[in-house]
């Protein structure tokens, strides 16, 4: 029997480029019955770790190394509602993008330890500060390797941080206005020294998404564009995960990096895993409890109920700095318009929405979530109310209705079409038609890149860990309006230069008194202007298989892979 072929077809199949129906046919056709039962049965969840005469199971690859404990590291997989077309580690910052190259990378300091997301070290085993917060020295670990071996040093993070800066990218966003070109030093092989623009005092929190490149191979493969055509699917990192096969829209596989320095911290780890592209909810429910899948994401609150009632699943719901708003086109009509746009703010139906979630929304109360440091309970919220929806409309070109608008929303997220559903029943009463506008995640990012290509209504989740980034990302216009363009954070396209200033100035400044009025100025002027529909924070719903391990929820959509590993004596 062809049981070679077998397994090519198995890890196809993992892989997502195959449908299982597909894997059995093309199996039996192959390498016949036995072939098909004997690899079906070796990777089948939950079978034991040994596998029939002559064959090594494909779902297991054996460590090089012993692992902390008598477990096997095992593959796991993961159904994921998002695509990752570009892991530039100087690109953009989507969940998907984040999940996958925080695997491959190391970064100075780590935030995965827990909520609300404290920051510890990661290359960096100690820091000291200017007391103006511009001048700060890193001591960097001198344990770090990149996957070809060669050591991580000073020069690594000081190259890594000019090639972001250089190529004004989402990943910059944070940087551009603290450093530039002169800014970094490598002092030694684990020192480095950041002289900053301006003070500031968040600057590790900053840092944490800050990716360490290995300078030769992307000056190896730099061709025209500084290496970002080969990072797109390659990687040149020292993270505990390296690539083993990448198919953009389908599937990618990492595979454990044996030797990583920082080793694994669970009492067993992956021998890698596999994200699986599966955009609608409905089918990522079913393969998880058909056991196609260890752990799918993004998870319908209809869901939890009939996972944790199925032995051996259970799901898990963690509220953390996920918040949804309804993106306005501040620069296109008809929300270019300020009482259009207070007119939808006032014409949707919050606690409606959030009865079709089964109440698993926390409603904000403001422009930004009640948790913020620097939230302001005297600013308030838009509620729905039908009457002053009508005030305000009457004061637009358009008190009559008869326009149509698109709702853009990610494909095959349920939470998100609902809400256009709920907004769409209300403006009907006022003869206004919503296009309900499915899109794959990036493409939706692309939109965003000028206010010409992008909807006037975009449904957009983001979450930020730092006060002035609320502020900074979402509405700050050089942010997006600028050669490169914007992205999801910014596809308000709002512009004010005395908010900007604002937000500028916030940045700097270090009396809490005149932080604390700063802030609320801020918000005053985004409610006041209706410049986006804050709507709710969501609680991150994730359904698990029970063998699954290691699990720590630490704010974001994705897992930290890293830290996980199967475990089948608790998959009862």
């Amino acid at each position: 029997m062809n049981l070679d072929k077998v397994q090519e077809l198995f890890e196809d199949y993992t892989r997502g480029k195959i449908s299982r129906r597909e894997f059995v046919r093309l199996s039996f056709i192959v390498g016949g019955a036995a072939a098909a039962q004997a690899v079906m049965a070796a990777c089948a969840p939950g079978a034991p770790t040994t596998a029939p005469p002559g064959a090594t199971p494909a779902a297991i690859i054996q460590s090089t190394t012993a692992p902390k404990s008598n477990i096997t590291p095992q593959k796991l997989i993961y159904a994921a509602s998002q695509d990752a077309p570009d892991i530039d580690p100087s690109g953009r910052t989507d969940y998907s993008i984040g999940a996958l190259t925080m695997q491959l990378y190391d970064r100075l300091f780590r935030y995965e330890s827990g909520f609300p997301q404290p920051v510890t070290n990661g290359l960096c085993t100690s820091f000291d500060v200017s007391k103006d917060a511009r001048e700060w020295t890193f001591k960097l670990t001198d344990k770090a390797k990149f996957h070809d071996g060669s050591p991580l040093t000073a020069e690594a993070v000081r190259f890594s941080i000019n090639r972001t800066l250089a190529l004004k990218k989402p990943r910059a966003n944070l940087l551009l206005p603290l450093l530039d070109s002169n800014s970094v030093k490598a002092v030694d092989n684990t020192t480095i020294k950041m002289t900053l623009l301006q003070p500031y005092a968040e600057l590790p929190r900053a840092l944490r998404d800050t990716l360490i490149m290995n300078p030769k191979v992307v000056t190896d493969h730099a061709g025209s564009d500084n290496g970002a055509t080969y990072l797109l699917d390659h990687e040149a990192g020292s993270g505990p995960f390296t690539i083993k096969s990448w198919t953009v829209g389908t599937a990618y596989e990492l595979e454990a990096w044996p030797e990583y320095w920082a080793s694994f911290p669970g009492e067993g780890r992956l021998s890698g895993f596999v994200w699986r592209i599966i955009r609608e909810g409905a089918s990522r429910r079913i393969a998880l409890l058909s056991k196609e899948v260890d752990v799918a994401d993004s998870m319908s609150a209809d869901d939890i109920d009939i996972v944790n009632k199925t032995p051996g699943f259970q799901a898990t719901v963690d509220y953390g700095t996920l918040t949804g708003y309804m993106r306005l086109n501040n620069q296109k009509e008809p929300t270019s318009n300020e009482d259009f746009r207070k007119f939808l703010a006032t014409a949707f139906d919050y606690e409606g929405y959030k009865a079709t979630l089964k109440g698993y929304a926390n409603i904000l109360k403001g422009v930004i979530p009640d948790g913020h440091p620097y939230f302001d309970a005297s600013i308030g919220n838009y509620k729905f109310d039908p009457v002053k929806a009508k005030e305000y409309l009457d004061k637009t070109p358009w008190k009559n209705g008869g326009i149509s608008l698109d709702f853009v929303y990610v494909t095959g997220l349920d939470f998100e079409e609902q809400m256009g559903l709920v907004l769409l029943a209300q403006l009907q009463k006022f003869n206004i038609k919503l296009n309900m506008v499915p899109k794959v995640f990036p493409d939706m990012v692309a939109a965003c890149k000028t206010p010409q290509t992008a909807s006037n209504l975009s449904m957009i989740f983001t979450g930020y860990n730092i006060p002035d980034q609320w502020f900074f990302f979402q509405w700050y216009s050089p942010n997006w309006d600028r050669p490169t363009g914007g992205d999801y954070n910014t596809c308000a396209f709002y512009k004010d230069p005395s908010f900007d200033k604002l937000v500028e100035t916030v940045r700097v400044t270090a009396d809490e008194a005149e932080k604390k009025k700063i802030y609320s100025e801020m918000q005053k002027i985004i409610h006041d202007h209706a410049v986006d529909i804050p709507v709710y924070s969501q609680p991150n719903i994730t359904g698990w298989r029970k063998r699954v391990q290691g699990f720590k929820f630490f704010g974001a959509i994705s897992q930290d892979f890293w830290r996980l590993w199967i475990d089948d004596s608790k998959d009862k």
